[in-house]
């Protein structure tokens, strides 16, 4: 019974099917401009000729390439796998991904079963003869909006523009990550060295203060030379408590980054790190803008949002046109479930629909106009982000250059500080000049001291900085997310059936990720 069924009604399915392969072949044009990347007009080279390296923008390279200390590479690898905040922007990939399955699903038909039984009586005082009256029904249903303006393309096609964005946003916020960890272990190890400095200074100007007492004991000194020895110890010994407050500070900082309560942190000498070798390449190139442009996530994210919102011009320029609605329904009514597949018990309809604004108090006018206004606006921001990443990579340059000139100059003054030390302290131990001498040349060698080991952090921040600005480095695999790979490869497929001729700059952009 049920192939008989399902022969005699073929026609009419397949008349069914001809008005849906219809609809398929009107859904052909999209309303609104297609994407065309904006001329920028980016300069060939940066403002500062910084002496470099021939090869590719150091940028371009895996950040283990460049960040050589295997105990900051152990931190950033556990800051990855543990950072609360990097969780937080994976979490908004994966509702992005979401939000491009919601979008596209007004691509294609909603499709859907009804069941339904009902039995009843009618009232003996209206019919003479009341009986149980049995009802069974069993239909499919099909309802669709003709995407004949592409105003659901346009929006699959921001949609899309949409998870490239948070796709960046999660690039920037690894990249983020990775130069927070190492620029708050540099200034960690910078104030453990500072410390070390003053605990060191504080202990040797206890002994002088406590030769001078001697000294005095034994009628060689006056007083005065007493008192003048405890200033300088007091002095040494008060910039304790503030560098042990920042150094817990910035250890508590790092222990943030890397999503830990407690963390064992190993400090290390100057001679530790000499003995470890580089943390840095010795030479490094920065490419040219254009490289730096094509690498950094936030120049890539803002050209996302001016993609949707470019798209989003279309969406509103769709909503002045009518719109397409086939609804659709084939099934089988009955009064026995036994005969619900017999062909003599079918039901369908098709019912085509179109809708159109007639006035609307200029509200579709409205929109349109908003649409292109956010449209210039994305187009602003995108220029407005590269022209800041453009001069945030010359910035980093000036600063860079500036660090190595001032370590240079800070490490002589060390050197001649030490000198002075050291024959201050001969001059005086022979009676040669006085005690004024000698603290003078301890305090200029505490100074010099603590301002070196400054100015190498800055060094160390400055190559930071510009390894940032310059895009960060290339995420490795297991750096890059997991989700976001999933999404592109399950949405490609989508992406070029939904935009078809119009979606050139996402599938550009889905190449690349790939």
């Amino acid at each position: 019974m049920f192939k008989h069924y399902l022969a005699a009604n073929s026609f009419k399915r397949q008349g069914l099917a001809c008005a849906l392969s219809t609809g398929i072949l009107l859904s052909g044009c999209a309303m609104g401009p297609d994407y065309q990347q904006p001329d920028l007009e980016i300069p060939g080279q940066y403002h500062d000729d910084l002496a470099q390296a021939p090869g590719p923008n150091i940028g371009m390279s895996p950040w283990r390439e460049f960040y050589l200390d295997p105990d900051l590479q152990v931190l950033i690898e556990h800051a990855l796998s543990k950072n609360l905040d990097l969780e937080t922007v994976r979490s908004r990939l994966i509702a992005a991904r979401s939000n491009i399955t919601v979008t596209d699903a007004a691509l294609y038909p909603a499709l859907g079963i009804n069941a339904n039984s009902e039995r009843s009586i009618d009232s003996s005082i209206t019919n003479t003869n009341p009986s149980h009256e049995n009802e069974f029904d069993l239909e499919g249903t099909v309802s669709w909006e003709l995407d004949i303006w592409g105003a659901n393309r346009r929006r699959s096609e921001a949609e899309y523009a949409h998870f490239l964005s948070a796709k960046e946003s999660l690039n920037l916020a690894v990249i983020s990550l990775i130069s927070d960890v190492a620029s708050r272990y540099y200034e960690w190890l910078d104030i453990e060295q500072r410390y070390q400095i003053s605990l060191n200074t504080v202990e040797l100007r206890k002994k002088e203060r406590n030769l001078a007492r001697l000294r005095k004991e034994n009628g060689v000194i006056s007083g005065l030379e007493v008192r003048q020895a405890e200033v300088e110890y007091q002095s040494a010994r008060v910039t304790l408590p503030d560098l042990d407050f920042e150094r817990q500070e910035k250890a508590n900082q790092l222990r943030i980054l890397l999503g830990e309560f407690s963390y064992p942190l190993a400090v290390k000498t100057e001679t530790d790190i000499k003995t470890e070798g580089k943390l840095f390449p010795d030479q490094f190139a920065v490419g040219v803008p254009s490289q730096m442009l094509s690498q950094r996530p936030d120049v890539k994210s803002a050209e996302q949002a001016l993609v949707a919102a470019n798209a989003n011009v279309g969406v509103a320029k769709a909503a002045f046109f009518p719109s397409f609605t086939i609804i659709g329904s084939y099934g089988t009514e009955t009064d026995d479930l036994s005969s619900i597949f017999d062909s003599q018990g079918v039901t369908w309809s098709l019912l085509g629909g179109i809708t159109a604004p007639i006035f609307n108090a200029g509200s579709i006018s409205a929109q349109y106009d908003i649409a292109q206004e956010d449209s210039k606006q994305a187009l602003l921001a995108y220029r407005s982000t590269v022209l800041r990443a453009y001069f945030e990579v010359n910035d980093a340059m000036n600063s860079f250059r500036r660090s190595e000139l001032a370590i240079e100059a800070q490490q002589e003054l060390v050197a001649a500080s030490t000198e002075y030390n050291r024959l201050a302290t001969l001059r005086y131990r022979n009676g040669v000049s006085s005690s004024l001498d000698l603290m003078d040349a301890q305090r200029s060698l505490f100074s010099a001291q603590l301002s070196l080991s400054l100015v190498k952090r800055d060094r160390l921040l400055s190559m930071i900085t510009l390894y940032r600005a310059l895009g960060g480095g290339l995420l490795a695999q297991e750096e890059k997310s997991k989700e976001g790979q999933a999404v592109v490869q399950d949405s490609t497929s989508k992406i070029a059936v939904s935009q078809g001729d119009n979606g050139e700059g996402t599938a550009e952009a889905v190449q690349e990720l790939n």
